[in-house]
């Protein structure tokens, strides 16, 4: 609940079951200047031989100390808006949309602070710090602002975290306190929909699937997978009706035939071809009290588009360049056939 809404939400809440929790300034800073944007230098000079021992410098640039790091955020008392196990637990990466910096003395990890951006937002928010010294958050929300450039940042804090927050040019533009409510139960023990960095994450997968299905990203080779048996393909452009919403129609099916094909509890990757992908649980997503379904759909919009199981026995396959949709697995492809022919005609291609 924030300083400006109205007084009744607080009492509301609490009649409701909800136990008042702890309160923080929320606390804003704008981009930094133009001239101050290379005032710090905190990774590795390119060719370096030697990995830094002191001072602050981005997690990336210190390799190895990943666990470290971990151990030293998730054992910080400090109260944090983006609490730094669940960052990492919706799968957040360390490859452009959240930085990490951390403090080295003698080459160990000391300190953590975190801040993650979203693209199309104006601020990014800073998840925590863990040390309150006014060296570290200066040079840690300094950075920050220097490599998110025209972006504000936006942060929550008290105490001596807050003083020092303010002293490094953040300004404070109101309060929230927390309000906190279990109901009965046992809570999920994984989040219905994860983000997936290409590289990191998805890496293993794609290995797999390039190597399972002969696949040739190309825009001239076709086509680009060895299809599985059974398997069927449809010619995205053949549909002998008049489709208003095609990647809509085309998404509903294949969520449709998602969710009598897959296993309760049962995880789908949606996967962008040398892009970030996603997990997510097709029970748990697209439906009121829950995240959308996660990626841009099913329609091959200029990239490969893939929904599929880990162990890659069921999935679809857009091409984007032969413009056609492959369908596999002995449960997905009964239960999708009949609406995509429907919907795009006959198959042009089937195995099995």
């Amino acid at each position: 609940m924030y300083g400006h809404d109205s007084p009744d939400l607080g009492p509301a809440l609490t009649a409701a079951g909800f136990t008042p929790g702890w309160e923080r300034s929320v606390l804003i800073a704008g981009p930094l200047r133009s001239e101050e944007h290379n005032t710090l230098a905190t990774e590795v000079p390119s060719g370096a031989k030697e990995l830094p021992r002191q001072g602050v410098h981005n997690l990336y640039a210190v390799r190895g100390q990943a666990e470290r790091a971990w151990e030293v955020a998730v054992g910080s008392p400090c109260l944090h808006a983006m609490p730094y196990p669940e960052m990492i637990a919706d799968g957040a990466s360390d490859d452009g949309d959240v930085f990490i910096e951390v403090l080295l003395e003698d080459g160990l990890v000391v300190g953590v602070a975190w801040m993650h951006a979203d693209e199309g937002r104006p601020f990014a928010v800073v998840g925590g710090l863990t040390r309150d010294e006014a060296d570290f958050v200066r040079t840690c929300t300094d950075e920050w602002r220097r490599s998110w450039r025209g972006m504000a940042l936006l942060a929550e804090a008290d105490g001596l975290l807050r003083a020092r927050l303010l002293e490094a040019g953040f300004t404070e533009a109101t309060t929230v306190r927390s309000y906190h409510w279990r109901p009965p139960g046992t809570p999920e023990s994984t989040r219905p929909a994860q983000f997936l960095d290409w590289l990191h994450d998805d890496g293993p997968l794609w290995d797999r699937f390039y190597a399972d299905f002969d696949f040739k990203p190309s825009m001239t080779y076709r086509p680009a997978i060895t299809e599985p048996s059974p398997s069927a393909v449809w010619n995205l452009h053949s549909h002998h009706r008049l489709v208003l919403d095609l990647p809509g129609e085309l998404d509903a099916i294949v969520r449709r035939g998602l969710l009598a094909a897959t296993k309760p509890g049962e995880f789908v990757h949606w996967l962008d071809w040398q892009h970030n992908g996603y997990r997510y649980d097709p029970r748990r997503v697209g439906v009121p009290g829950r995240p959308p379904v996660p990626g841009y759909g099913t329609y091959p919009n200029g990239d490969y588009y893939l929904h599929v199981t880990h162990d890659l026995r069921l999935g679809t396959f857009g091409h984007p360049w032969e413009q056609t949709l492959t369908v596999w697995g002995t449960s997905l492809l009964p239960a999708v056939e009949a609406e995509l022919t429907d919907l795009l005609g006959e198959p042009v291609r089937r195995r099995g």
